[in-house]
């Protein structure tokens, strides 16, 4: 078990460093990766890899930090707080968001299922709403 906790370590590092060579490091060749704003799972390392890379031209500051984490025997889930600046545009599936300069944070949940000291499966689960109520691209006062 303190080999997973060393991967989802090395994961929150990459994430934050902005680090893509780093974050593919810690995923298997084959990694499934969901998060709530995708209509299905992105399938391998390389695409997980360009997932992040575009994230971070639209939140070129984007951290989280940790709160609480379970490790499990095949497994670890984290509580995380996000947060960014939306300076660049959001490409969603069938709009783009434009630049609003605004600050989100917001809670989210990451489960990591690792194989062989790699990510073989990694979802996001957030407040996708929440996020784009603080972003005013709807109603709702979202997360603060």
């Amino acid at each position: 078990m303190a080999q997973h906790t060393g991967v989802a370590d090395a994961l929150v590092k990459a994430l934050n460093a902005h680090d893509v060579a780093k974050l593919g490091d810690t995923l298997a060749e084959d990694v499934a990766y969901w998060e709530a704003n995708l209509p299905s799972p992105i399938m391998g390392r390389r695409a997980v890899e360009n997932h992040f890379r575009e994230n971070w031209k639209s939140f070129p500051d984007a951290t989280i930090r940790v709160t609480n984490r379970i490790v499990g025997e095949d497994s670890v889930v984290d509580e995380i707080m996000w947060s960014a600046t939306q300076t660049g545009p959001i490409n969603a599936p069938g709009m783009t968001i434009p630049p609003t300069g605004k600050k989100v944070q917001g809670p989210a949940v990451g489960v990591a299922k690792i194989e062989k000291g790699k990510i073989a499966r990694l979802n996001i689960y957030y407040d996708n709403m929440g996020m784009l109520a603080q972003l005013g691209v709807m109603p709702g006062g979202g997360q603060r």
